[in-house]
């Protein structure tokens, strides 16, 4: 027997079977525009050398009891249904961001680039990925993962808006408005009214673009005071985690001192030191949410046990 597990996205769908006999080996696929979420289950399925009992499957969207339906993807997916339909034993649906948060416990720090240095004061992590949107989730010792969806509230809006006056307000309603590859493009925009994709503004700032500079620039200051009204918030003392392709390809283009400076002094003088503890890191591992899904299906199997 054998567990699949499936991360399906807005254009990808990646998924691997996994036994403890074997290293985890990840397939990648585009999604099918015509085939049902069911369809494209059954084709994967098919591609297994063994009978599929155990299915995890990690999809982007808020949870709601055995659903998520997506928000990228014409899909509402239902475990309950899926089990009986498949005759599983067990179907587990999580939230792309929850999937991701059981990753960091075997995330190994030479994947990591260290943006500001901390130290432990408690177990609490963030994972934060700014990405098509904004995705966040809060894990506790390890083992217990709280998603969240915060990138569609209107969290600190208000006051990036009050502090950056030359933002075009019209543009900018929630938080992912800001702090996401479209929100990149808005603030582009809305600095110097043209639309540039996340991808052009990148090459353009490497080339010492100074408008793609200031438009990062922008862009990392709002981050770094978002990531200190959040940990104000969950008061993740052992680490803030950054992923996601957007953050790998800024990577290069990121001002660490700068960060740390807007990080650090968003607060009053009182909570300074605590965000001075708290460590905040880029992870490079790509694939998080299925490694999460294995970390996950894995934990459950313990509580059986």
């Amino acid at each position: 027997m054998s567990v699949c597990i499936v991360d399906i996205g807005g254009t990808n769908i990646r998924y691997s079977f996994y036994s403890k006999s074997k290293k985890l080996r990840i397939k990648k696929g585009i999604i099918p525009s015509k085939k049902s979420f069911l369809n494209i289950l059954s084709d994967t399925f098919n591609e297994s050398d063994k009978p599929i009992k155990d299915l995890v499957i990690s999809a982007a969207g808020p949870k709601y009891k055995n659903t998520i339906e997506m928000t990228n993807q014409n899909f509402k997916i239902d475990s309950q249904k899926i089990k009986e339909k498949f005759k599983l034993k067990n179907c587990f649906l999580l939230n792309d961001l929850e999937a991701a948060g059981y990753s960091l416990k075997n995330i190994s720090s030479k994947n990591n680039l260290i943006l500001k240095k901390g130290n432990q004061i408690n177990k609490n992590k963030v994972l934060v990925c700014p990405g098509t949107g904004l995705g966040l989730c809060l894990t506790i010792n390890d083992k217990l993962v709280v998603p969240s969806e915060i990138g569609n509230s209107k969290f600190f809006t208000f006051q990036i808006l009050q502090e950056y006056r030359n933002i075009d307000p019209s543009l900018f309603n929630k938080i992912e408005d800001f702090i996401s590859g479209p929100g990149l493009s808005r603030l582009h925009r809305s600095l110097y009214k043209k639309d540039l994709l996340p991808a052009e503004l990148i090459n353009k700032a490497s080339r010492k673009d100074p408008k793609a500079l200031k438009t990062l620039d922008l862009f990392f200051e709002i981050f770094a005071k978002f990531l200190a009204e959040i940990s104000l918030v969950y008061m993740p003392g052992n680490g803030i985690f950054i992923s996601g392709s957007l953050m790998r390809n800024l990577e290069k283009i990121i001002n660490k001192k700068k960060f740390k400076k807007n990080f650090i002094e968003h607060v009053e003088k009182s909570h300074k030191k605590v965000l001075e503890s708290i460590e905040i890191s880029l992870i490079k591992q790509e694939h998080l949410s299925v490694y999460g899904c294995k970390e996950f299906f894995n934990l459950t199997q313990k509580g059986l046990n």
